[in-house]
């Protein structure tokens, strides 16, 4: 739930702070990227080379987090939030100071790495940052639930229809903050995979992950 809402409250940062560019929603990024760029915005295109070019490192080195820790059980979470954290604090502190277009590579790493790691909610897979396919599964979902009396289905469109709402809280929430000063956002943001971080740090595994 925490990785869904991070991740529309940094997209909420991005388009409103850095020209309009998405780290999640690759399709709409390149969407933007192709129209500057046949329109003859080739320097305010340049901005969504990055994000694309960041997201796709990102979701490499995610897939390759994930390889090398499958018997790892809930430590695995740990390591990777701890990345997070890491990585968001060390955006805080420089942002001020810190070029558009680096910025926007290491949001679109961030949103990269978040989408690969974190693929499921509550047993339904899910998309962090894009909602185009978690609406198609809903719609899905949702018509084997009415005319097929899908059980399962009742489930995922529950957890897909959570999905989406905690999104769109995300990026609300970061638009809020961003109305009352854009730096707060970074650091509410690390904050946010801090205090996840410290729950699962704290959280005592069941026997089954023991």
């Amino acid at each position: 739930m925490l990785a869904i809402f991070l991740m529309g409250f940094i997209d909420a940062y991005t388009f409103l702070q850095q020209n309009e560019a998405f780290v999640t929603a690759q399709t709409g990024n390149l969407v933007s990227l192709s129209v500057k760029l046949f329109s003859g915005q080739w320097k305010e295109a340049i901005s969504h080379v990055w994000v694309f070019v960041g997201f796709a490192i990102g979701a490499f080195a995610g897939e390759a987090v994930i390889d090398r820790s499958r018997d790892k059980g809930i430590k695995k979470y740990r390591f990777y939030l701890l990345i997070q954290t890491i990585l968001l604090l060390a955006l805080a502190l420089a942002q001020e100071h810190v070029a558009g277009a680096i910025m926007l590579f290491v949001l679109g790493t961030l949103a990269g790495y978040e989408l690969t790691i974190f693929r499921k909610f509550r047993g339904t897979s899910v998309n962090n940052g894009i909602m185009t396919g978690n609406t198609k599964n809903l719609m899905g979902h949702l018509y084997q639930l009415i005319f097929n009396n899908d059980s399962k289905a009742k489930s995922h469109f529950n957890n897909l229809a959570a999905t989406v709402l905690i999104f769109m809280f995300g990026v609300g929430a970061g638009t809020l903050i961003i109305q009352v000063n854009a730096s707060y956002n970074l650091w509410a943001a690390f904050i946010i995979s801090l205090l996840t971080f410290g729950w699962t740090t704290a959280h005592q595994a069941s026997p089954s992950q023991r």
